[in-house]
């Protein structure tokens, strides 16, 4: 693994790390008070730095950032107010407001049940330019850190455009969850207008989204994983990053008296199991990046795979199966599906 390099001090994120710094301390444990009631016990985005690490961004085709700069502009403005809007948003209305983008027969992880001010600031929705080498420096560090493939200058859009009028209209796509927020300023500012054409799909079809060999049924713009984006679109050529939309949206479950995860005792995993929600994209990787900073051992344990006395043992779980009665010691799970698993085994 490459060096960890420090986030620069210029990303400054709003308030409640978004409104991705309350978003959890690293002591918070909150939940069910049951043996089997999950509670949170560690945040993922802490323990890779101040201000997490660069999770989701927006992306734009380069024919539309060629013809029509006016769009982008608008766009990035949307996405410039993100945070703003979220923390003074009621939780509801965002539900509501993002419930007719979804793909026809979805069924979103965004409800008025569990989303409240604490889990939308947990998702970290903020929005950092491209056109800031900070954001550059940021990212480009961040896909070392985890081994990811790096991306051409030519892939960060570094223009500063105003916003303007269109006449034309594009296809915004994200996937459901935490990116799925960072459109619900854009669909509010927007009103009645038409320039943005909104899709959220799950998070599984993302790539597919900008990857047909007929460009014209790409997105225009898409909101996707940033270690993904580096591999498919990293050149620069087809499409480029106008900016980072969430810092990273990583929680750690447990049950009973495990103590919540903190740098200072995160070799306490060592002998332990931790389900992981995607542990072969950013979750896996950026948690196995913060291992490796503290130099704290691990083995990925396949089906066959006994687990060590001496490492963390990290196991693959698909997010349905995080459960008190799965057996790990830690989850790692996303928000806002933590707070829902929470909510659920304390009976709310």
């Amino acid at each position: 693994m490459k060096k960890f390099f420090a986030v620069s001090a210029a990303i400054i994120t709003g308030a409640a790390l978004l409104a991705f710094a309350a978003c959890g301390d690293g002591d918070k444990q909150s939940g069910g008070t049951g043996a089997n009631a999950f509670r949170m016990a560690g945040d993922l985005q802490a323990l890779y730095g101040e201000n997490g690490y660069p999770q989701a961004v927006l992306v734009a085709k380069e024919s539309v950032i060629e013809e029509d700069a006016a769009a982008v502009g608008t766009l990035i403005s949307y996405m410039e107010g993100s945070a703003e809007y979220l923390a003074s948003a009621d939780a509801k209305a965002v539900v509501d407001a993002l419930a007719p983008y979804y793909t026809q027969g979805m069924t979103p992880s965004l409800n008025a049940k569990t989303l409240t001010k604490e889990v939308i600031a947990n998702c970290s929705v903020e929005y950092h330019s491209a056109a800031e080498e900070a954001t550059r420096t940021r990212v480009d560090n961040y896909l070392a850190d985890i081994d990811a493939s790096s991306v051409s200058t030519a892939f960060y859009y570094t223009d500063t455009v105003n916003a303007g009028t269109s006449d034309k209209s594009y296809t915004v796509y994200a996937p459901d969850g935490a990116p799925a927020l960072a459109l619900a300023n854009a669909i509010h500012a927007q009103g009645e207008g038409k320039t943005f054409d909104f899709h959220i799909v799950k998070s599984d079809t993302i790539n597919a989204q900008v990857t047909n060999a007929d460009a014209t049924k790409n997105a225009d713009f898409c909101v996707m994983p940033v270690n993904a984006a580096a591999k498919v679109l990293g050149t620069g050529e087809k499409y480029r990053m106008l900016g980072v939309v969430t810092n990273g949206n990583m929680f750690f479950l447990t049950t009973g008296d495990s103590a919540a995860l903190t740098k200072d005792n995160l070799s306490s995993l060592v002998g332990k199991t931790v389900g992981v929600v995607q542990l072969s994209n950013v979750p896996g990787l950026t948690l196995r990046a913060v291992l490796e900073k503290y130099g704290v051992p691990y083995q990925v344990s396949e089906n066959d795979t006994q687990p060590a006395s001496d490492k963390v043992n990290l196991k693959a779980m698909e997010a349905e199966n995080v459960t008190p009665a799965s057996g790990c010691d830690y989850y790692l799970c996303p928000e806002p599906a933590a707070s829902a698993k929470i909510a659920a085994t304390a009976g709310k």
